[in-house]
């Protein structure tokens, strides 16, 4: 495991000193200046905190590892290794808590035959990026979600075209249910009642009542879906469709199509994320190294975002204030950093090797 651990300078003390004069009572006008100052330094300290406050992760499927960025500096602060055997093992999707404080990884081996004890998820504490929870995932997990309330997890089994729910504090298995083949994204609809499951091979997303632990429905979509992610109010539900080049909408409350976005088939879209401040889906684009984004109000794309962007986006991830936006890049071994106000790529931070996923965990508060 490599770390980047902080020195910090030793204080010094003033024993032996001989104390200085009580100062003389400032004048009103210069004693105001003053405390305005302080209260300017001290919201000027506060957002400078808050913005350094998130943590951005970029799993990195062919070194095994899990690259750690602060999105302050973008600057890599850590890196975490997640197996001694890298092209055996690899790291792919990952999801957050509610809180922000623990990341989700699903781990696999590069063999989607075997059911094998590398197929489980890892639990990371943001603070301390210590694995903090190891849950058995047994059929190659690709990538998972957590439900509102953090309560449970859900995983895609690729190799056994499954989905699977577990709880977050036992890991215990709640239930598993036969999807399509080879499926891929998850996601928790808002309210927790549903989870979504695609699945690449069948073109289909599944409908997961995860309160009845039942299947609802399977829904026909674009072709080779890839992930699924929920509008914030959770009325809709965009759905990737790799070989497609489409984002499919979803209708939450009847499970059915009532739109599809069209990106050109040579976009390759993987993930996708919603702006929290924003109506805006933020989508990888693989096959154009390009970021769209689009209005979620009109459903149309705004911006294509290529200048100075990595190789093969296939991750992405936007920061909860909305201020950024991050892609794993995959043939590029990079992070792509995107300034959401500019829509423009500002940095790039050199991740390890295969970048595929991205996610992003909030330190809490000191």
């Amino acid at each position: 495991m490599i770390r980047t651990v902080p020195v910090l300078p030793q204080s010094r003390t003033s024993r032996g000193r001989r104390a200085a004069a009580p100062p003389r009572a400032l004048p009103w006008t210069v004693l105001k200046r003053v405390l305005v100052g302080l209260v300017v330094a001290l919201f000027a300290s506060a957002s400078a905190q808050e913005a350094g406050s998130y943590r951005v992760y970029i799993a990195n499927e062919f070194s095994a590892d899990i690259t750690v960025i602060d999105s302050a500096t973008d600057e890599v602060i850590d890196t975490i290794t997640i197996s001694g055997r890298p092209g055996e093992v690899r790291p792919r999707g990952m999801a957050v808590s509610p809180d922000g404080s623990i990341i989700y990884v699903s781990i696999s081996d590069f063999n989607p035959v075997l059911e094998t004890p590398e197929d489980k998820i890892l639990g990371i504490d943001v603070r301390t990026n210590e694995v903090v929870t190891e849950i058995r995932a047994g059929g190659n997990p690709e990538r998972v979600s957590v439900s509102p309330d953090g309560s449970q997890i859900w995983a895609a089994l690729e190799a056994t075209a499954q989905g699977a729910g577990y709880d977050a504090q036992t890991g215990e298995r709640l239930g598993v249910f036969q999807v399509g083949i080879e499926s891929e994204g998850v996601a928790v609809s808002p309210d927790g009642r549903f989870a979504y499951i695609t699945a690449e091979a069948t073109h289909t997303v599944t409908v997961i009542d995860t309160e009845a632990m039942e299947v609802v429905t399977h829904v026909l979509v674009g072709n080779r879906p890839r992930e699924v992610d929920f509008a914030l109010d959770g009325s809709v539900a965009y759905v990737s469709a790799e070989i497609g080049g489409t984002v499919t909408v979803i209708d939450v409350a009847t499970h059915s199509v009532i739109d599809t976005i069209n990106l050109g088939l040579d976009s390759r879209p993987v993930e996708m994320q919603v702006d929290p401040v924003r109506p805006r889906l933020y989508v990888a684009g693989g096959g154009t190294s390009a970021v769209y984004v689009i209005d979620t109000d009109t459903r149309e794309v705004i911006a294509t975002i290529r200048e100075q962007m990595g190789r093969r986006p296939w991750g992405l991830a936007v920061t909860p204030d909305g201020s950024k936006v991050y892609t794993a890049n995959g043939l590029s071994d990079s992070a792509s950093v995107i300034d959401t106000e500019c829509l423009c790529v500002i940095g790039e931070v050199q991740a390890g090797r295969g970048a595929h996923s991205a996610e992003i965990g909030v330190v809490p508060p000191q």
